[in-house]
């Protein structure tokens, strides 16, 4: 038998020991984390050590599939792997791909403007980050932005008789539903605004003012909706019916320079300068003017429309005709202005929408000097005043 030399035992020893420490704190033959209070081998990463497993993350609320409006609370479930004593260190929310927010500490919610997107359907997903540097991204959940929004170009064109103006404007205000808070502002050019207001009536018909707008402090013709302004449910739902409109005056035309009709969503708002015919013009004169506002709410089947007329003197009668020319809806005559006639929110068929896509809508109007017609004008969709 050969006798052990006792240098050399006790020199491997002394190796075996050094190289053991050195790989319990590599966790083998490369890096490796193991975090303090680990279970003991308990290591993950490196080149040689097992991978750590990614944390886990998914959205919880809002739920799939939800309508939501305002401020919307974003919450996630995150976590990390408790065999290596991993911690998420933080929580990234995304809407559409881009970050909203990130929080960095249990609970993972998160208030997020919804008022900053268009309306429609949005995707949100969570990204979980944990103390080994891993990722991971929740799978994504849609859910269907709906506030009441709305932008609109504003022009003289909206008014009857129309200003000699070139001045034009943009205004765009959105209002969460929850709350009714309102926010937005106007921005007109061309003109000296002296006031501007949002105000309720349709498109062809005069309201009472329901905000005025503030002067953006730095900005001329800047407008703002005041801090902490809110509609109330009916001022939101004639919102969404197109029954509020953006009015600007200046000294020159107090009652009006420009106007905007808010509509969003499903209703158009289209405007048509009403012809006279041979048979007025040869009775009337040349002074014959006439004017239409229309507003069709596709969703609602709904329309309304607001004729104005000027040196007709009495009218009899007034009309919306289809394509066959036979009537779909009959105008009443105003009270106090004869020259204006009106319907609202009237209900029309499916071949009605079909026949207002198509510009196959006409407004006449009749008086007792042209029985036969005194003035018409075909509605043409695509005049839309909506601005992107």
């Amino acid at each position: 038998m050969y006798a052990r030399h006792p240098y050399l035992g006790r020199t491997l020893s002394l190796a075996g020991a050094l190289l053991g420490t050195l790989l319990s704190g590599c966790g083998g033959y490369g890096s490796s984390y193991s975090p303090t209070g680990a279970a003991p081998g308990a290591t993950c990463g490196g080149t040689y050590s097992v991978a750590c497993p990614p944390p886990t993350v998914s959205v919880s609320a809002p739920a799939a599939n939800a309508t939501v409006s305002g401020m919307v609370t974003l919450t996630a479930t995150a976590t990390a792997s408790s065999t290596y004593n991993l911690t998420i260190m933080s929580v990234q929310f995304d809407v559409d791909g881009t970050s909203v927010g990130t929080v960095m500490s249990s609970p993972y919610t998160f208030s997020w403007d919804s008022t900053k997107v268009a309306n429609g359907n949005h995707t949100i997903t969570a990204i979980a980050t944990d103390s080994a540097s891993d990722t991971m991204t929740s799978t994504g959940v849609s859910v269907n932005v709906q506030n009441a929004a709305a932008a609109v170009v504003m022009s003289p064109a909206q008014l009857f008789p129309a200003p000699a103006s070139s001045a034009s404007g943009v205004a765009r205000v959105t209002v969460e539903r929850e709350s009714g808070a309102v926010s937005g502002n106007v921005a007109v050019s061309g003109m000296t605004a002296r006031s501007v207001t949002l105000n309720a009536a349709f498109a062809g018909a005069s309201g009472d003012a329901l905000l005025a707008l503030v002067p953006h402090a730095g900005e001329a013709g800047v407008w703002d909706v005041p801090a902490g302004a809110q509609l109330t449910p009916q001022q939101i739902a004639a919102l969404d019916a197109g029954k509020l409109y953006v009015i600007a005056t200046s000294a020159t035309y107090p009652d009006g320079e420009i106007r905007g009709q808010l509509a969003s969503g499903s209703v158009r708002v289209t405007f048509t300068t009403l012809a006279a015919t041979p048979d007025a013009v040869a009775a009337l004169g040349s002074a014959l003017r006439g004017w239409a506002a229309t507003t069709v709410d596709t969703a609602a089947g709904t329309l309304t429309v607001h004729v104005s007329l000027s040196g007709l003197g009495y009218s009899t009668a007034a009309a919306v005709t289809g394509g066959s020319g036979a009537a779909i809806a009959e105008l009443s005559r105003d009270a106090v202005d004869p020259g204006h006639w009106s319907t609202e929110l009237k209900r029309i068929s499916a071949a009605d929408l079909a026949s207002f896509n198509a510009g196959d809508l006409t407004v006449s109007v009749a008086a007792s000097a042209a029985p036969q017609g005194a003035l018409r004008g075909q509605i043409e969709p695509e005049a839309s005043a909506s601005a992107d």
